[in-house]
């Protein structure tokens, strides 16, 4: 065996070995590992009609951290601001400094090759500061739980279920809204692919119900960073006519 083909075969498998050991944090059922942190910056876009209403759009940035308490619990923190600007909203808003808080914990427990995930949540935000004179001067809360399981079939393809409940905690009548989604998560060399079925539905007064086809693409710049774009589409129910969303996301994990 000559030199080069030592040196060849020597940087091929370190290459499989690298490969090997990166990770995909971008899926959902992700959670950093003990002492690592998450960062989750997204700007959003979204134009919704519902029946016998003008069409409502929305602009908007956010920032999420998730840091690994343990390899398997994380909790997570984040703020949103949505804009007023012409055009690329319907200017619904008292102002540009409309803030939106969330903070949580996520469990992970994973068991051969079933993955499962636990999450809690609560979220906040003033809405007479979102919509001037009229509107509430408290904080409206809200808490949420979220549930997923998936299955890891090899050659980074992980087919897998989520299902979301939230309600406010601080109305005498507490509506609760339901989410259930089923869809694919593929790891690539240098992509990764999501993408699947949401429908979401309420039981408060009468029920409503919506379906969306939703995806995600990310491309790793490196090992730890990762862009991408996202959105879905209302493809039909009781409660829209119209409904899209649009955004664009970095990731990194350090």
């Amino acid at each position: 065996m000559n030199i080069k083909h030592v040196l060849l075969t020597t940087a091929a498998a370190t290459l499989m070995a690298s490969v090997a050991h990166a990770r995909d944090f971008t899926g959902s059922l992700f959670l950093p590992d003990k002492g690592e942190f998450l960062s989750d910056t997204e700007i959003e876009w979204s134009r919704a009609k519902a029946r016998h209403m003008k069409p409502i759009k929305n602009f908007a940035v956010s920032e999420e951290l998730t840091y690994g308490l343990t390899d398997n619990f994380s909790v997570y923190g984040g703020i949103m601001n949505a804009f007023n600007f012409d055009r690329l909203t319907s200017r619904q808003y008292n102002n540009e400094h409309n803030f939106a808080y969330e903070i949580g914990a996520k469990y992970n427990y994973n068991y051969d090759n079933i993955l499962t995930q636990v999450g809690l949540g609560y979220f906040t935000f003033k809405p007479k500061s979102w919509y001037g004179r009229g509107a509430d001067s408290g904080w409206y809360k809200q808490v949420q739980f979220e549930a997923q399981i998936g299955y890891d079939m090899g050659n980074g393809l992980v087919p897998y279920a989520m299902f979301t409940l939230d309600t406010p905690i601080d109305q005498s009548s507490r509506p609760i809204d339901y989410s259930v989604f089923g869809g694919v998560h593929k790891t690539l060399d240098k992509w990764a692919l999501d993408g699947g079925l949401r429908y979401e539905f309420s039981t408060h007064g009468k029920n409503t119900n919506q379906w969306y086809i939703q995806g995600e693409a990310n491309y790793f710049l490196t090992d730890s960073v990762a862009v991408g774009v996202h959105g879905d589409y209302f493809l039909g129910g009781s409660t829209y006519q119209h409904d899209i969303t649009l955004g664009a996301q970095l990731k990194v994990l350090f």
